[in-house]
């Protein structure tokens, strides 16, 4: 037996999960183009969204209902898959887990912190190593457990769309200023014409929920409460072998995929019609939002079960086998393009406009990481990540 610690093979991938990885990667980068432009809590009163009218409305529409909130539960859910498969597979060579994994969490909150800090502090790879650190325990249940868990964890968050609009503003009349307006405000204003030093500053200072250390507290805990339900059931899809093994599951994947698609667009399309409403805001971020998941994941697991539909999806594949890199990229060319210390389109160009940016770019990246690895085996950041996670050198060139 080969019990020398080491990193997935290219023949031991599954291609499904690299495609899933790569439209991840399309619509995560589709929905920060909202924030990228106009700032983290996308406030409409203190920007111009739609210089160009109805396109801009209608795309503004579209990226609500399909994408928005859709893309961080798939990249969620990837990730408790990822973790549980590396989990699996090495407890079969009879090799021990628990250093490997701590590794790969700590070097992953130290890249997510300072992606936060000094790219763009919408980063969700800090709040994914607090949770891993919390899946860790998780692991240790039988599949059934983690099913149940993440169903109750997502059950809770999505109750919060039972809550009426009015329970929310309770409190709020007495208060000078809501903290969220006040850090909108001041964050329109940096990204508008601020430096690059001076952004950096609003980030180690400002939050939008709570002043101080408190509200950073407060935002990692949101993050790993929104995201640990779907890191559970990523992990339980990968013990039971439904992506694995399709064919086996193809019915299963036929029922989830309407299912997910119907209660998708049921729950995510008032939002666009009601847009100051808080339950309605909960019912397509914590109900819509997973359901939408449940249907991409079908749908791209099916198709792949066919040869058509793998020619039609491998793009995406290209893409997924470097998404560490290629979502820290993002980051850097997208902020270099709408922030002052780049070429300044902040709060400028429109929806559409930046949605169109939003998806060359990651058609570029497709491109780029298809032409990568032709001649590597994984993406740069990958490499390295390996390497101090295995703390060996990995193989990096063809």
């Amino acid at each position: 037996m080969n019990t020398r610690l080491s990193p997935t093979n290219d023949q031991d991938r599954i291609v499904t999960l690299d495609m899933l990885r790569g439209f991840a990667l399309l619509g995560i980068i589709l929905a920060n183009s909202l924030h990228f432009q106009f700032g983290l809590l996308y406030d409409t009163d203190l920007t111009n969204p739609y210089p160009n009218g109805f396109i801009d409305q209608l795309s503004e529409a579209f990226i609500l209902i399909l994408v928005q909130a859709s893309f961080y539960p798939l990249f969620s859910f990837l990730f408790g898959y990822g973790m549980a498969m590396q989990k699996t597979r090495m407890l079969e060579k009879g090799l021990n887990f628990n250093a490997v994994y701590w590794r790969r969490t700590v070097i992953l909150g130290i890249v997510g912190y300072i992606h936060g800090i000094f790219l763009w502090n919408g980063d969700v790879l800090f709040a994914y190593a607090w949770t891993a650190a919390l899946l860790f325990f998780f692991l240790m249940m039988p599949a059934r457990g983690l099913i149940i868990s993440g169903l109750i964890i997502m059950g809770l968050l999505g109750s919060c769309a039972a809550v009426p609009d009015a329970f929310w503003n309770i409190g709020t009349e007495g208060m000078v200023e809501d903290p969220s307006i006040a850090f909108s405000e001041k964050e329109v204003d940096v990204l508008s014409e601020g430096t690059y030093a001076e952004i950096v500053s609003f980030r180690l200072t400002e939050n939008p929920l709570w002043p101080g250390l408190f509200g950073e507290i407060l935002m990692v805990l949101n993050g790993v409460i929104t995201v640990i339900g779907l890191f559970l059931v990523g992990a339980y899809v990968m013990r039971k072998g439904w992506i694995a093994d399709p064919f086996l599951h193809k019915k299963k994947w036929k029922w989830i995929m309407w299912v997910g698609l119907i209660v998708a667009l049921i729950t995510k399309s008032p939002t666009v019609f009601f847009a100051d409403s808080m339950q309605l805001e909960y019912l397509q971020m914590l109900v819509g939002g997973p359901f939408l998941t449940a249907f991409f994941v079908a749908a791209f697991t099916l198709a792949a079960t066919t040869e058509a539909g793998r020619k039609l999806l491998q793009p995406f594949s290209f893409a997924g086998r470097m998404a560490f890199t290629n979502y820290l990229t993002q980051s850097l060319v997208m902020t270099f393009i709408f922030y002052p210390y780049g070429l300044g389109l902040f709060n400028s160009i429109g929806v559409f406009a930046g949605g169109m940016i939003a998806i060359a770019v990651f058609i570029i990246q497709v491109i780029l990481s298809k032409l990568w690895l032709n001649y590597f085996r994984i993406g740069p950041l990958e490499w390295l990540w390996r390497a101090g996670t295995y703390m060996t050198v990995p193989k990096f060139k063809r």
